[in-house]
């Protein structure tokens, strides 16, 4: 599949458009217990869990980190207040036990685990929680997130409050996000940039070293405040950018696990090897709307319908995948259908919108990855089935993306997903980034979204994303290609790794039958 390119959230504020709320139906208090161990057996103590990653790890600075798998080590030593459930639809306590709003959903109330400690022995208190958010809204990235926090007071020694800018139920879900991982009052009396090399945190595991394109080696913490959690002694993460070299090293044993792995490597792995979630990943194309020749929805819906879904999921993604039923990733909590099919393989009907005005020819920018360039072929050729040519320029990822999110292209390749359980997420992304990155006035998708926010009625809300759903089918800045499922590499020695709709799992359940 075409990977997302290595930006996760980039500069882009999610709710930067409006003060207005994001309204998760749900998310408002929380009392359930972690999820049960998914592996089969009962849990083994010690050994190490060797982890292949496709992509570099960017540190411990919590305002940094764009990348699944940074978000995911990052999780593991500086961990949040609020979990996000395997079935990317639910909130499970993390360092806050439990939380709960007042009646006009301004304040936001925390409960501390009583028993939790930092990795030096520190008590977790209120008032490092208040230091944490005061951090996660000066990010230059996320601060905006976090900017609905108008003040965070200490109650107690183990309750806090969030006071907030306006209504605002969907916090939690943001609260479950890595950026917003707790770190001790004032660094623990330490420089900012010493902490964040060699963070002290209150998660499952301590660092003992990383690079950003090497081996990232985690401890397992003694003092971590769940019971008879980690199982691992230790995770060692190293950074293999070829496909190939991460399939060797799991066929051979000399990885565990391998974090996102392309469709194609994921073919020719032993079945029981792959593991694959929900369709939920999102690969897009993308059309710069400023540019002349896609300026006209028409031409942009008649790409749309030159395209063969079909062919995508079968070749490029292997079968690991859906053909689109919308625009934004489904498997999410509140996802809700556009009002009319999306878009499917219809050639005549898309030479009939090209008429005589179409653009004669395109420029197609992606990545050079294996499943990126299956895509392309395939663009290359429907497209050229209705009459417009596509030239082809492939580059890295970084190159790339630095291409698309500047608005220096026509046709760009992107992939997306939410990391928090809400539609919202994923769809004020999308907002946040000028229609990502096609530089379409998001002024409406905003609009629908401050709707979403102002309801608790399920239908209210449904009607909400459905309008979302219909302007970018209608004006198609970009078009969905397929939804697929995010791909794990893992032998069957391991057990316990539960992994979310996009493709990330907390380390302190894993571990190894042997």
């Amino acid at each position: 599949m075409p990977r997302r390119l290595p930006v996760r959230r980039d500069r882009a504020h999610l709710r930067i458009a409006v003060a207005t709320a994001l309204l998760a139906t749900g998310l408002t208090a929380c009392s359930s217990a972690p999820a049960e161990n998914s592996g089969s057996g009962n849990p083994v103590a010690g050994g190490t869990l060797n982890v292949m990653r496709a992509n570099p790890f960017e540190g411990f600075e919590l305002d940094k980190q764009t990348l699944n798998s940074s978000f995911q080590i990052s999780d593991a030593v500086l961990e949040p207040l609020i979990r996000a459930g395997a079935d990317g639809k639910t909130l499970e306590p993390g360092l806050a036990a439990s939380w709960s709003y007042n009646a006009g959903n301004t304040v936001l109330t925390l409960k501390l685990q009583p028993d939790a400690v930092f990795s030096d022995g520190t008590p977790v208190t209120a008032e490092d929680v208040v230091f944490s958010a005061e951090t996660w809204k000066s990010g230059s990235n996320y601060g905006a997130t976090y900017a609905v926090i108008a003040k965070a007071k200490a109650v107690d020694e183990h309750t806090v409050e969030f006071r907030l800018a306006y209504p605002d139920t969907a916090l939690p879900a943001f609260l479950s996000w890595s950026s917003a991982g707790v770190v001790p009052d004032d660094f623990g009396g330490k420089p900012a940039k010493e902490f964040w090399q060699k963070p002290v945190g209150a998660g499952a595991f301590t660092v003992e070293k990383w690079s950003a394109n090497g081996e990232v080696v985690l401890k397992k913490n003694p003092r971590y405040w769940r019971d008879g959690l980690p199982h691992l002694d230790q995770v060692v993460s190293t950074f293999a950018a070829d496909p190939n070299t991460i399939g060797l090293r799991l066929r051979s044993g000399q990885a565990d696990m391998a974090d996102e792995i392309w469709a194609v490597t994921a073919s020719t792995l032993p079945k029981e090897y792959v593991k694959s979630q929900p369709e939920h990943l999102t690969p897009v194309l993308l059309m710069n709307t400023e540019d002349p020749a896609l300026a006209d929805p028409k031409v942009r819906q008649a790409i749309g319908y030159a395209l063969d879904y079909s062919a995508l999921v079968t070749s490029a993604y292997k079968g690991f995948g859906t053909v689109p039923s919308g625009a934004l990733p489904t498997n999410s909590k509140n996802w809700a259908a556009p009002s009319k099919p999306y878009f499917a393989h219809d050639p005549a009907k898309a030479k009939s919108l090209l008429g005589t005005a179409g653009p004669a020819k395109l420029t197609l920018h992606y990545a050079n990855d294996p499943s990126s360039g299956l895509v392309a072929q395939i663009v290359q050729r429907n497209l050229g089935a209705v009459g417009v040519t596509v030239e082809l320029q492939s580059g890295d990822a970084s190159s790339t993306f630095a291409t698309v999110s500047g608005g220096d292209y026509q046709l760009g390749m992107f992939s997306y997903n939410a990391i928090s359980p809400d539609v919202s997420d994923p769809a004020w992304y999308v907002a946040g980034t000028r229609s990502m990155f096609t530089g379409l006035n998001p002024d409406p998708l905003v609009a629908a979204l401050g709707d979403y926010a102002g309801t608790d009625d399920v239908k209210a809300k449904a009607a909400a994303v459905t309008r979302v759903q219909d302007i970018l089918f209608e004006q198609a800045p970009f078009l969905a290609l397929a939804h697929v499922s995010a791909l794990e590499g893992q032998r069957t020695v391991v057990k316990g790794a539960e992994i979310t709709p996009w493709g990330t799992y907390y380390l302190d359940t894993v571990w190894k039958s042997e």
